[in-house]
């Protein structure tokens, strides 16, 4: 199973060894470099840490890990997100081999982390979706990671690309939803300016979903919710002509205040604001355990919790590193 080799609850918090942190960091994403560093140091029993990439300035940190122990898997919860992801690299250009490897506090590994399990077992994942989106699952029909289409010339021709993206077959129809993860990242600055794109123009006018005229849809913060909802909205309309428009999840870290915001005022630029649900990962994980049907689904949904999660088990050492800083 996973890389939890020692006993959560011990908590230790010895602090050496955890690695350098980043300089002037601070908020939830220092404290989520801080957990991963403590998690490879004290449960995957990892000594050694990696550097940033060379543009980043070739520094060492505790959260990233070295090369010979990302080349082993380190990175990946499950022996299925492994697998993904090694699937997925195959398939071609959307992943970052380095990040997705090294980097402890990667979204493109929580993503693979959080949904390998699911899409191995499509029962478990309607389970788990059902209770996250308040909408009775009955199928997990489609699950991609880091997905966009093979020709975008036939779609919005833009670079965009989405977290994950799920087919699900509910009690009043086929759903497209489209998924968002935020772990202590930023959303996407690239900003294109849709209202004057003829693609994204027509779209909105078949859909109803904006007013790309309207300043709310037109806004810095949403652009990059605004165009993955496109994404699924146009790739759902060539397969599924008549039934009802996607929608759009962000699942983010519960100790992230920015992510829930930024979808609000995507939900105000919608014209369908039920179509915008935001969840944390807790409630996912949650939904997950409560929903597991055997031992090996509550130790991965216990796993992601240890990982990800719960920051309590660090705390000690956290408390011991803002003193030494201070000191």
């Amino acid at each position: 199973m996973a890389n939890t080799s020692s006993n959560p609850m011990a908590r230790p918090s010895d602090i050496q060894g955890i690695g350098p942190q980043a300089p002037g960091e601070s908020g939830i994403r220092a404290r989520v470099r801080f957990h991963q560093s403590w998690y490879r140091q004290h449960i995957l029993k990892l000594p050694r840490y990696g550097n940033t990439e060379p543009h980043s300035g070739n520094r060492p940190s505790g959260s990233i890990l070295h090369p010979e122990d990302a080349a082993a898997g380190k990175n990946f919860t499950t022996l299925s997100a492994e697998n993904l992801y090694r699937t997925r690299r195959r398939d071609g250009w959307g992943v970052d081999p380095i990040r997705c490897t090294r980097y402890l506090t990667s979204s493109q590994a929580l993503t693979i982390n959080l949904l390998a399990p699911l899409k191995e077992d499509p029962d478990w994942a309607a389970r788990s979706i059902s209770g996250l989106i308040g909408m009775k699952i009955k199928r997990v029909t489609k699950m991609d990671v880091e997905f966009a289409p093979q020709r975008r010339n036939l779609h919005l021709g833009d670079m965009t690309r989405l977290d994950a993206w799920i087919h699900l077959e509910t009690e009043s129809g086929p759903l497209g939803l489209a998924v968002e993860v935020k772990y202590s990242d930023r959303f996407n600055s690239r900003h294109l300016k849709v209202s004057e794109n003829p693609k994204y123009q027509a779209l909105a006018i078949e859909t109803g979903l904006w007013d790309l005229s309207d300043r709310k849809s037109q806004s810095r913060p949403v652009n990059q919710l605004l165009r993955c909802h496109a994404l699924a909205a146009d790739l759902w309309l060539t397969t599924h002509k008549g039934g009802d428009l996607p929608t759009i999840l962000v699942l983010h870290h519960p100790g992230d205040q920015s992510a829930p915001k930024t979808a609000e005022l995507y939900r105000e630029a919608l014209n369908r604001p039920d179509l915008m649900k935001v969840a944390s990962l807790d409630q996912l994980v949650s939904q997950m355990r409560i929903t597991a049907t055997s031992k090996y689904q509550r130790t991965v949904a216990q796993t992601l919790r240890i990982r990800y999660l719960d920051h309590e088990l660090s705390e000690a050492s956290w408390m011991k590193y803002l003193d030494n800083r201070r000191a």
